[in-house]
């Protein structure tokens, strides 16, 4: 999320990145398992309604684990609807726009997760990474750091 500022809460299900509708792109490449209306709790007021869950090509190795699957929430707008289970499923290559930012919690932002071992159900923690494992994951981000805007031809922010 180009420009979106990072920020988050320990021992959170994944990294909260703050910025008032930004474009949201796929950290990797992968297949979309859905890109549609729900899949998260923050369903009040302002709160915007869509989700996407991308399965990754290629696992990243965790701690004797294998982070398979991504999960985005929180989005206003998405560039593919495609309802869990649909197929064909929508292959996605990394730096792909997803869609932009929106509201969860009466907050803007995004909100970012990593799910394990093919685990997506999310009906248990054991598979979910939270914040502070998500952030060593991306690189270390600490809560503030800003990231860097789009630049160059076809940017639009």
């Amino acid at each position: 999320m180009p420009g979106g500022a990072i920020g988050g809460w320990w021992g959170d299900t994944g990294l909260d990145i703050a910025g008032d509708h930004l474009e949201v792109f796929a950290i990797a490449a992968g297949t979309l398992d859905y890109s549609e209306r729900g899949h998260t709790h923050w369903t009040h007021g302002r709160d915007t309604p869509y989700s996407v869950r991308l399965a990754l090509d290629t696992p990243i190795p965790w701690e004797g684990h294998r982070i398979t699957h991504v999960y985005y929430t929180h989005l206003s707008h998405l560039e593919t609807t495609q309802a869990e289970g649909a197929t064909p499923r929508k292959h996605v290559e990394g730096g792909e726009k997803l869609g932009v930012s929106g509201i969860g919690n009466g907050t803007p932002h995004l909100h970012l997760g990593l799910l394990l071992d093919g685990e997506v159900e999310q009906d248990s923690w054991t598979f979910i990474l939270r914040e502070s494992d998500v952030r060593k994951v991306m690189g270390g981000y600490k809560n503030g750091v800003r990231l860097p805007a789009l630049r160059g031809p076809g940017a639009t922010r």
